[in-house]
């Protein structure tokens, strides 16, 4: 096992066995790395093969142990998610994600359409669920019956995702919250960060968290702020370097939400 990267964890409660496995690739964005999910006990789903890494890989294929693979899926085309797309679907099975995604990541495999479900024949389903907000090529999958949401980057483990403008949308964000939400799930496996037990509260704390910085922005703007740095300040306060870019990618996105939202805000910028 590489320095950092997570062991295997059994981390369903009931139904499908679930098992992440976490990249080594910590970081500012990624929390304590990118986790890989390995569904089922065969044939199974590999969720997210993660960075282009090798050792990560290998780790994820000791977790397979020779079992059938009926499809590697993906949540969105950044590469800590899937920048080893190729590699996995040459080991283990075809690719399965938005047709966005599969145009992003360059590798054949078959586009997964809105509420398509997959179903491995092993007592489960996961349901392929376009959630643009972070990217726009973005999905989030729903395990039944177990009704555990796997969400990719669109709600972390903890703390809040960037909103990766111009691709990301604030609108986009604020309706997929709302979509997952009414599905009423009962836990959150993100992209990065720990297990979310009360799905629903997150979800719609998220979406609260969304529209209290949309009004910070909004007070930030009509106070005299210009740029998305002087912008940042007045949202953030002072944020560590390694945070700034994504902070000022969400920020024109939210810029970009009140544009579209408000002709005041418009004619003051």
């Amino acid at each position: 096992m590489t320095p950092g990267a997570g062991s295997p964890k059994h981390v369903s409660r009931r139904g499908p066995s679930v098992t992440a496995v976490r990249a080594d690739n910590p970081g500012p964005l990624t929390l304590t790395g990118t986790q890989t999910y390995v569904i089922g006990t065969g044939p199974l789903i590999i969720l997210d093969p993660g960075p282009r890494d090798e050792a990560h890989l290998a780790r994820v294929d000791e977790v397979i142990a020779g079992r059938p693979v009926a499809a590697v899926c993906l949540t969105h085309a950044h590469s800590d998610h899937a920048a080893s797309a190729a590699e996995a679907a040459a080991r283990w099975g075809e690719l399965r994600a938005s047709s966005d995604t599969l145009d992003r990541v360059g590798s054949p495999g078959r586009a997964l359409a809105d509420d398509e479900a997959l179903e491995p024949g092993e007592g489960f389903r996961l349901r392929a669920l376009p959630t643009p907000g972070h990217s726009a090529d973005h999905l989030c999958y729903l395990l039944e019956p177990s009704r555990t949401l796997f969400t990719g980057d669109l709600v972390l483990g903890e703390g809040s995702t960037m909103i990766v403008h111009p691709d990301g949308s604030v609108e986009a964000c604020l309706a997929s919250l709302a979509r997952l939400a009414a599905l009423r799930p009962e836990r959150l496996l993100p992209g990065h960060g720990p297990p979310v037990e009360d799905a629903i509260a997150c979800l719609e704390e998220c979406r609260a968290h969304r529209l209290r910085r949309v009004a910070s922005v909004r007070r930030a703007v009509e106070a005299g702020a210009r740029t998305p740095a002087r912008i940042r300040a007045a949202v953030y306060g002072e944020l560590p370097a390694s945070h700034r870019a994504a902070a000022d990618l969400t920020i024109r996105a939210y810029l970009a939400f009140l544009g579209e939202t408000s002709s005041s805000i418009n004619r003051r910028r």
